[in-house]
């Protein structure tokens, strides 16, 4: 697990369109007039608390950059299959689930690396433009509780969704989910946004860090008036906002563990 989680990591890290993705991603952001400087560079605008600006920038950067982050991971599992080269590594010692989790980690935190570049580079900035170096350890706490999970929520769906479909087809569906489950209100229409399921940290970003938008004025979890899906939408505790860090796990794990029966069914039928 650990030469694949190596190995994974060193080939995609190199990968141009790693970079490139998520880069062109802000570049456009900033330039149709996203708020991301805005809310972290103008003393006019930014919230008074470090927290808050960085819980903003964890939202902001998390809801564009995880779409490409996505989009990246959907062909490396099945890329071994397109190559012809998962018959030579089911001939190795290597047992086919410590290498699929090796992938998976591996690819996941190499794709992950921009995102984690861009989130940490703007928080460093935005200390030391304010001066409010407690952003530093607010990146931290907000990074590991908000963003990883969501990100290991997706990576698990990119990687073994692709084998039951063609990863083209699994880009476009992912998008139209990304926009559908994290960023449409439940009051627009039913919707698993804001719910114990959203991968976008919703529960976390409320419960662990009294976050509700920049302006204070947002619902990030908790039950929507007439909503559908209501029941999904507990009251936010730091108790309901680890369980549903811990659901996004459970079903990454899941999905790994689903796509493993896939590859060794398919392996027994041919």
């Amino acid at each position: 697990m650990i030469a694949t989680l190596l190995y994974e990591f060193r080939m995609q890290i190199r990968k141009r369109s790693v970079w490139i993705v998520p880069a062109l991603t802000l570049v456009l952001f900033v330039l149709i007039g996203g708020s991301l400087l805005r809310d972290l560079f103008d003393p006019a605008e930014r919230p008074p608390e470090a927290r808050l600006a960085v819980v903003g920038l964890a939202v902001q950067i998390h809801a564009l950059l995880s779409i490409g982050f996505g989009c990246l991971l959907a062909d490396r599992l099945v890329r071994d299959d397109r190559l012809r080269v998962a018959p030579i590594l089911d001939a190795t010692p290597a047992s086919p689930g410590a290498r699929l989790v090796g992938k998976y980690l591996g690819a996941g935190a190499a794709t992950a690396v921009p995102i984690a570049v861009a989130f940490f580079g703007f928080a460093t900035a935005y200390a030391g433009s304010s001066g409010s170096w407690s952003a530093l350890p607010w990146a931290l706490a907000v990074f590991g509780a908000v963003m990883v999970p969501g990100l290991l929520f997706v990576a698990a769906f990119a990687l073994t969704v692709p084998l039951i479909m063609p990863a083209p087809l699994f880009r476009v569906l992912f998008v139209g989910y990304w926009l559908w489950g994290n960023v449409v209100t439940p009051d627009l229409m039913p919707t698993l946004s804001r719910t114990v399921l959203n991968p976008l940290g919703g529960y976390p970003m409320a419960a662990l860090f009294d976050f509700a938008g920049i302006d204070g004025d947002d619902q990030w979890a908790g039950p929507f008036p007439g909503a559908t899906l209501n029941f999904l939408r507990p009251e936010p505790t730091p108790l309901i906002a680890w369980l549903s860090i811990a659901l996004l796990l459970v079903l990454a794990a899941a999905a790994l563990t689903g796509g493993h029966l896939a590859r060794l069914a398919e392996r027994t039928r041919s």
